[in-house]
Protein backbone atom coordinates (compact mmCIF):
# COMPACT_ATOMS: atom_id res chain seq x y z
CA UNK A 1 0.00 0.00 0.00
CA UNK A 2 0.97 3.52 -0.94
CA UNK A 3 1.49 6.33 1.59
CA UNK A 4 -0.38 9.11 1.28
CA UNK A 5 1.59 13.00 1.38
CA UNK A 6 1.04 14.77 5.09
CA UNK A 7 -1.30 17.12 3.21
CA UNK A 8 -3.67 14.25 2.61
CA UNK A 9 -6.80 15.68 2.58
CA UNK A 10 -6.51 18.79 4.21
CA UNK A 11 -6.97 21.21 1.02
CA UNK A 12 -9.88 22.67 2.59
CA UNK A 13 -10.63 24.57 5.77
CA UNK A 14 -11.66 22.39 9.13
CA UNK A 15 -14.20 24.86 10.18
CA UNK A 16 -15.15 22.91 13.30
CA UNK A 17 -15.56 25.98 14.69
CA UNK A 18 -15.91 29.13 13.77
CA UNK A 19 -13.53 31.63 13.96
CA UNK A 20 -15.02 35.25 13.48
CA UNK A 21 -13.09 37.95 11.85
CA UNK A 22 -10.40 35.67 11.29
CA UNK A 23 -9.19 33.43 8.46
CA UNK A 24 -9.43 29.88 8.94
CA UNK A 25 -7.56 27.51 5.87
CA UNK A 26 -6.79 24.25 4.38
CA UNK A 27 -3.64 23.34 2.15
CA UNK A 28 -5.42 25.22 -1.05
CA UNK A 29 -8.46 27.00 0.14
CA UNK A 30 -9.67 29.32 2.77
CA UNK A 31 -12.97 31.26 4.14
CA UNK A 32 -13.14 34.39 6.60
CA UNK A 33 -16.24 35.66 7.40
CA UNK A 34 -16.61 39.25 9.26
CA UNK A 35 -19.18 39.65 11.26
CA UNK A 36 -20.68 43.05 12.89
CA UNK A 37 -22.62 41.63 16.08
CA UNK A 38 -24.92 38.16 14.69
CA UNK A 39 -24.91 39.11 11.40
CA UNK A 40 -21.93 38.48 8.59
CA UNK A 41 -21.14 41.28 6.68
CA UNK A 42 -18.94 40.06 4.36
CA UNK A 43 -17.18 36.73 3.70
CA UNK A 44 -14.41 35.53 1.51
CA UNK A 45 -13.05 32.90 0.16
CA UNK A 46 -9.22 32.36 -0.56
CA UNK A 47 -7.37 30.05 -2.98
CA UNK A 48 -3.26 29.97 -2.64
CA UNK A 49 -2.45 29.07 -6.12
CA UNK A 50 1.37 27.96 -5.90
CA UNK A 51 -0.21 24.86 -3.29
CA UNK A 52 -2.92 24.60 -6.02
CA UNK A 53 -0.55 23.89 -8.62
CA UNK A 54 1.28 21.30 -6.58
CA UNK A 55 -1.99 19.58 -5.56
CA UNK A 56 -2.95 19.18 -9.65
CA UNK A 57 0.41 17.46 -10.17
CA UNK A 58 0.32 15.20 -7.32
CA UNK A 59 -0.93 11.71 -8.48
CA UNK A 60 -3.03 11.57 -5.02
CA UNK A 61 -5.07 14.77 -6.33
CA UNK A 62 -8.58 12.70 -7.01
CA UNK A 63 -8.69 11.27 -3.82
CA UNK A 64 -7.27 13.32 -2.10
CA UNK A 65 -10.07 15.98 -2.97
CA UNK A 66 -13.06 13.86 -2.24
CA UNK A 67 -11.84 12.90 1.48
CA UNK A 68 -11.36 16.98 1.87
CA UNK A 69 -14.73 17.72 0.89
CA UNK A 70 -16.06 14.40 2.62
CA UNK A 71 -14.85 15.49 5.85
CA UNK A 72 -15.80 19.68 5.14
CA UNK A 73 -19.56 18.05 4.61
CA UNK A 74 -19.91 15.67 8.14
CA UNK A 75 -18.37 18.51 10.11
CA UNK A 76 -20.83 21.02 8.56
CA UNK A 77 -23.26 18.39 8.73
CA UNK A 78 -22.56 18.09 12.31
CA UNK A 79 -22.32 22.19 13.17
CA UNK A 80 -25.87 23.56 14.53
CA UNK A 81 -27.50 26.19 12.07
CA UNK A 82 -26.75 29.10 13.77
CA UNK A 83 -22.92 28.41 14.02
CA UNK A 84 -21.92 30.57 10.90
CA UNK A 85 -24.59 33.24 11.05
CA UNK A 86 -27.11 34.09 7.86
Amino acid sequence: MKSEPDCYGQMLPSLRTPILNRPESGKVFGYRADYSGMVAKDRFVSVDRVAWKLCVACPELETCYRLSCGRLLLVLRTLPQSAYGS
